[in-house]
C-alpha cells in the first residue's frame, strides 16, 4: 500500500513538472507526507487493524 502512495507521488509531482499542472503545492506536500509516513509504518511493521 506504502508503494502505491510512492508512486501515486511521483506521477503526480512529475506531471507538475513535465506539463505545468495547476496544483497547490499543499497538495504535493501531503502525498509525499502520507508516501513518507506509510514506507515508515511499513519498514516497522506497525499494523493498523480493523475493528
Amino acid at each position: 500500500m506504502a508503494h502505491l502512495f510512492v508512486a501515486l507521488f511521483l506521477i503526480v509531482f512529475g506531471l507538475n513538472i513535465l506539463i505545468g499542472l495547476a496544483l497547490p503545492m499543499w497538495l504535493i506536500g501531503l502525498l509525499a507526507i502520507i508516501a513518507g509516513v506509510m514506507l515508515v509504518m511499513e519498514h516497522f511493521r506497525v499494523r493498523i487493524d480493523r475493528k
